[in-house]
């Protein structure tokens, strides 16, 4: 499979897996309500996800904010495809990269947060018996769009531990693939 149909078929995967849990969320009452209601620190529920460099927990958020009370997951699954089925205009992914960029001139990326997520997204492939759209390869592609993408509502430091997680990703893929061949070669 090309690494573009892989993307887009992760993509689906993680919206339809995404529209299940607001579904869900949403289906009580009170829950949509907190979703949105500030806690003690300040932040919605909704705003926490978005402070999450897990593509999942980002799409979450995009369903959350896209639906306002108890629907059908095949609802949010078509609001969200609906929301992502037109690529970004070039200007707002630029604006986006420029203001983490602008941001983050002169600091170094936060590496080690971005190797525990990737750490993380690795250890929930080898426990699903990983498909060929769940590989580390297709994620590190999802991650170099998604990082930059306006249709998140992701805060800056979290874009720039994104942008991180796409070459902590390519490490693990290319230590994955490395061992593996020492294992076939054996």
């Amino acid at each position: 499979m090309n690494n573009l149909l892989a993307q887009q078929s992760l993509l689906v995967h993680l919206i339809r897996g995404a529209a299940l849990r607001a579904s869900a969320m949403l289906a009580d009452p009170l829950e949509a309500a907190r979703l949105r209601t500030p806690s003690d620190c300040g932040m919605t529920e909704i705003e926490r996800l978005e402070h999450s460099v897990l593509a999942e927990d980002q799409l979450l958020a995009a369903a959350l904010r896209l639906t306002a009370g108890p629907a059908a997951s095949a609802a949010i699954e078509a609001a969200l495809h609906n929301c992502f089925a037109t690529p970004p205009a070039r200007l707002a992914v630029e604006a986006q990269r420029r203001a983490v960029f602008k941001t983050a001139k002169g600091l170094p990326l936060p590496s080690s947060s971005a190797r525990r997520a990737a750490s993380e997204i690795e250890a929930r492939l080898d426990g699903q018996g990983s498909e060929a759209f769940e590989s580390l390869g297709t994620y590190a592609d999802l991650y170099s769009d998604l990082w930059c993408d306006p249709r998140i509502a992701a805060p800056i430091t979290v874009r720039r531990e994104m942008l991180d997680l796409v070459s902590a990703l390519h490490e693990r893929r290319a230590r994955a693939g490395a061992a593996e061949s020492r294992v076939a070669g054996s």
